[in-house]
């Protein structure tokens, strides 16, 4: 889910982590603030426990995110009632997030932040599996590790020595400068079929998805008999996907044979996709990845690799 940039302060969290990350600075070991299991929903994606004033819920894990969101049934059922959230926000297709909660206590495992505005998103039933999303708008202020093979998700202290964060393996790592946006979205480079783009990491997307603009740039026709048109729909079927035969991507030198990516229709273009593609979970739970936020680094190896 896509909204504009919603400022969060997660000050108990962070309290937690600011008292912990001496230990860790001296002798270059990480310093682990939370350990979360791993569940995995209906559609793939991924979510952890949260906890709302002691009332635990499972939410989506969203890297492409901006706000933490939950239903307003989670909210009626821990006893909150939604008031207008001090600024709105407009998600995709144009759906209105006017109304919050405020939690005295937000929980991730043992942290534990103070008087959380937590968005209410209507279109959130607890049907698919979830209660509410974790955007990186607190993620941010740790490093936060996908362990896909045993199913946690870990949140580590910034505090560290730099680039001696890959602790699940002695063999060889890859690691990859990310570019941090505003809104702490996460985009690195890779090669598709021997061309080189700009992805963003999207635990939020079932799968991977690109523009048809970006597909004509690296060289896909329209006229392609390997671009196979899989849905239409709307008005005079003005929004397409199709899939495509590609054949590799590479994340400096680890390569993916044959990967799925959905090639969407510039009509049906999400805002703020531009030329950029889209990791979605379907292709990140391949690897362990380890998001240093404040080093700018991204550290992976495939997730069988232990």
């Amino acid at each position: 889910m896509r909204y504009a940039r919603l400022l969060m302060a997660l000050a108990g969290v962070c309290v937690f982590a600011f008292a912990s990350e001496a230990a860790g600075a001296q002798d270059c070991k990480l310093t682990r603030f939370a350990s979360l299991p791993m569940s995995t929903l209906p559609d793939g994606r991924i979510a952890v426990p949260v906890g709302i004033e002691g009332h635990v819920a499972p939410f989506l894990i969203d890297t492409g995110g901006i706000s933490a969101t939950m239903s307003r049934q989670f909210a009626t059922e821990i006893g909150k009632t939604p008031e207008r959230a001090p600024r709105g926000l407009i998600g995709v297709g144009g759906a209105i997030l006017s109304s919050s909660i405020s939690a005295a206590d937000f929980s991730l495992g043992p942290m534990h932040g103070k008087d959380i505005y937590v968005l209410i998103d209507e279109r959130i039933d607890g049907a698919g599996g979830m209660e509410g999303t974790l955007a990186p708008e607190m993620m941010h202020r740790f490093d936060v590790d996908f362990d896909f093979r045993k199913g946690l998700v870990n949140f580590f202290s910034q505090d560290h020595c730099p680039g001696k964060v890959v602790y699940w393996t002695n063999d060889a790592s890859i690691t990859i400068p990310i570019d941090v946006d505003p809104n702490h979205k996460i985009r690195i480079p890779v090669m598709i079929d021997g061309q080189k783009v700009m992805a963003m990491l999207d635990t939020g997307s079932v799968t991977s998805v690109m523009s048809m603009g970006l597909a004509k740039k690296i060289g896909v026709s329209l006229d392609s008999k390997d671009l196979k048109l899989k849905i239409a729909f709307g008005s005079k079927d003005r929004f397409k996907e199709f899939d495509y035969p590609f054949k590799t991507l590479s994340l400096d030198g680890l390569t993916v044979n044959n990967p799925h990516i959905t090639v969407l229709s510039d009509t049906l273009l999400p805002s703020g996709l531009g030329d950029d593609l889209i990791l979605g979970v379907s292709f990140l739970r391949q690897l362990h990845i380890y998001v240093a936020y404040k080093e700018e680094k991204l550290y992976i190896t495939p997730a069988a690799q232990e």
